[in-house]
């Protein structure tokens, strides 16, 4: 049989099937910088907020975008905010701008901006779900592209600004699929039974009590419901020098006036 006959009865030599993809490691990753102290943990996101900020210093050097925008979601009470304010430290006042979501709209995103001046490296905006429509298009804009759009008489004119943004949000579905694009998205989960203590603990001490009494209050606090670090901060401010009864009333007058949404949310934990 002619050798193009065999090969036709043969069929198409099989193809070579592709070896599997490495397995994305599970070792833990621990931070070895020395940032970022006022929060307990998540040592992966605090290498990706440390190379962002690495990566906007070398955008604003080279004047090449090498921008890394970073997007902190999750549930209220896991220390977004705080991570915020860690990165707000490392940046000096002149050279940054911190925002609040819900409160941007009110003079403009592309005018808070403008205001801030030519110097500006880093935009934080706590709670970016909450921003309007049109704060949404000068952000998308500005991490796109480091443009923002100037309005001069009738004349439009472009103003280049190479700032990282970095945000919080409690819920993504709230924001524009194509500024979520823009970000690495870092989620933050609520808190375990061991985080929460770690946290808790630290705020605690921090705030005047022995480490037993500090220990007592975490545990207390989990048992009872309470999963936020606001809510540990709050009791170690009422309990001011870490008086240990001042924290247990108020730990009491807080588990009585609850509103019921919140008791039966903490009786189903």
């Amino acid at each position: 049989m002619p050798p193009l006959f065999d090969f036709l009865r043969r069929g198409k030599p099989e193809r070579e099937k592709p070896s599997p993809a490495p397995a994305i490691s599970q070792v833990p990753l621990r931070y070895e910088g020395q940032n970022f102290k006022m929060v307990e943990g998540f040592d992966d996101v605090k290498i990706v907020l440390e190379r962002s900020m690495e990566m906007m210093r070398r955008t604003i050097l080279t004047n090449i975008d090498q921008r890394i925008h970073v997007l902190l979601a999750g549930p209220p009470g896991i220390a977004k905010t705080m991570l915020l304010l860690s990165v707000e430290k490392e940046v000096p006042q002149e050279k940054r701008l911190f925002l609040l979501g819900s409160q941007v709209s009110k003079a403009g995103l592309r005018n808070k901006l403008l205001m801030a001046g030519d110097q500006i490296e880093l935009v934080l905006i706590d709670e970016l779900d909450k921003m309007g429509k049109t704060d949404y298009d000068v952000l998308l804009s500005l991490m796109q592209t480091g443009r923002i759009t100037v309005l001069k008489g009738n004349i439009e004119a472009e103003k280049t600004c190479l700032a990282t943004v970095m945000a919080t949000a409690n819920y993504l579905e709230k924001i524009p699929p194509e500024v979520l694009d823009r970000f690495m998205i870092l989620y933050l989960p609520q808190y375990d039974a061991g985080d929460f203590e770690k946290v808790a603990l630290r705020i605690f001490v921090e705030h005047g009590f022995d480490e037993q009494s500090a220990k007592t209050l975490a545990r207390t606090m989990w048992a009872n419901g309470f999963r936020s670090a606001r809510d540990v901060l709050r009791v170690a401010r009422y309990a001011h020098g870490g008086d240990l009864q001042q924290a247990m009333t108020v730990l009491t007058i807080i588990a009585r006036r609850s509103p019921p949404e919140n008791k039966s949310s903490r009786s189903r934990r």
